[in-house]
């Protein structure tokens, strides 16, 4: 059982990436579910971080760093697109540098399209999972695995994207506390899922963010280099967020990566 004198309190803001709808015409190979964790008491500094960098781009406070929009230098940051190259890659480099100062840990759940629907759709049909759910229950867990090993608990943070799929996240998180993990017993038990008594005690809340909040924005920079990370280990974003150890498996033993490490879901049915 937990103790509960625990005496950090950690944060996990996660996004996620992809549709998660089991359905096989769907162009996106992966739906991940992710982002980073954090120490209460690191919260100011990874704003100071964050506000700084966009002070030296002349990008205004209010103004998310959204990856998608950098990469495609579409919307908000088509005036990266309009930069010499060089310009472009100093961009780019500060970014990483800024990053990767920030005191954070970054997990996630990446789930193969093409695997999820060769394990489960012939056999669940319509009543199969949407991808969110076995996602959003992995990595929640993992990251309470991870709070409980620093002698902490956590509090989960979400973008809100709308009354009812906010409700849906908050449905599966209060499912975990008072349920535990919703997968089958012979499967889950060799990753030894913790106790839904044990996620009542570490899980103390779940709550929206708006994509303007800022560590909300680190969680949607890290998590897309961490999809890519297993087709593509040698990507520059993904191999910036090892090199500084800020990947959750960075930060484990050999022996607990299988039960609490960064979670490639359904890649053996691929």
């Amino acid at each position: 059982m937990i103790k509960q004198n625990t005496q950090k309190e950690f944060a996990f803001y996660i996004d996620e990436s992809g549709s998660p709808k089991p359905v096989p015409n769907d162009s996106a190979l992966f739906f991940a579910m992710g982002g980073v964790l954090i120490e209460r008491s690191n919260e100011s500094i990874i704003k100071k971080y964050v506000a700084d960098f966009k002070s030296r781009w002349n990008i205004a406070q209010e103004i998310p760093l959204h990856a998608n929009e950098i990469r495609s230098r579409k919307k908000g940051f088509a005036w990266l697109g309009r930069l010499s190259e060089k310009e472009q890659a100093n961009f780019m480099e500060d970014l990483t540098d800024t990053i990767v100062k920030c005191p954070i840990i970054i997990h996630a759940c990446v789930v193969s399209r093409t695997g999820y629907l060769n394990r489960y759709l012939q056999l669940y049909g319509a009543n199969t999972w949407e991808m969110m759910k076995s996602a959003f229950s992995i990595v929640v867990e993992r990251a309470a695995k991870y709070a409980e090993l620093k002698n902490g608990t956590l509090m989960v943070y979400f973008e809100s994207a709308g009354k009812k799929e906010d409700n849906l996240l908050k449905q599966y998180f209060n499912e975990l506390r008072s349920q535990g993990h919703p997968f089958d017993n012979a499967r889950a038990n060799k990753y030894s899922p913790l106790s839904n008594e044990d996620l009542s005690v570490l899980l103390r809340g779940i709550d929206s963010k708006q994509k303007g909040n800022c560590i909300m924005q680190l969680a949607d920079l890290c998590l897309y280099p961490v999809v890519r990370g297993k087709q593509q280990p040698d990507n520059q974003a993904f191999v910036a967020l090892k090199d500084a150890n800020l990947l959750v498996d960075c930060n484990l033993e050999p022996n607990q990566l299988n039960n609490l490490g960064i979670k490639y879901y359904c890649f053996d049915n691929t």
